[in-house]
């Protein structure tokens, strides 16, 4: 077996196969109530739903920013300020934080476990790796300067 993953059997489905279990003390920071047996399964999902979500709210806007860039008349318009950059960045969290709030009441099966607490905390986590990724993602990119913008 694996480090870090459980074997585990879906009896309904007939499926078997490997559960990534990420460490309690981490998953306890993303769920309300822990007195319910299945709580490790339903705050893995969601953790990994998060992540999903953060990743792809993070290549949706580097697409979009893509196209924009693209589609400027001039040389001049594809240089965005350190302000426009900053807020096209900050756009992104209306999308992620109506993706966390979706998976909250309607992929993650057993909301009472995840509970209020858990999607708010769910939900500074996933603006917190967004964030993380758009930096990173404009750090190394050709649109560096947009973010960081160069000393004179």
């Amino acid at each position: 077996m694996e480090f870090g993953a459980e074997y585990i059997q879906w009896p309904g489905f007939g499926l078997t196969g490997y559960h990534l279990a990420l460490p309690e003390q981490l998953i306890q920071y993303f769920v309300s109530d822990t007195s319910d047996s299945e709580w490790q399964v339903v705050g893995d999902k969601w953790f990994l739903y998060l992540v999903a979500t953060g990743l792809l709210c993070t290549l949706g806007m580097l697409g979009v920013k893509f196209l924009r860039k693209q589609s400027a008349p001039n040389p001049q318009s594809r240089n965005w300020s350190l302000g426009e950059t900053v807020g096209f960045v900050c756009l992104g969290f209306i999308p992620l934080i109506v993706f966390c709030f979706i998976g909250w009441k309607f992929v993650v099966s057993n909301t009472n476990i995840i509970g209020g607490y858990g999607l708010m905390v769910g939900m500074v986590f996933g603006i917190l790796f967004y964030a993380f990724l758009m930096l990173l993602a404009h750090a190394v990119s050709p649109w560096r300067r947009d973010l960081y913008p160069r000393r004179r």
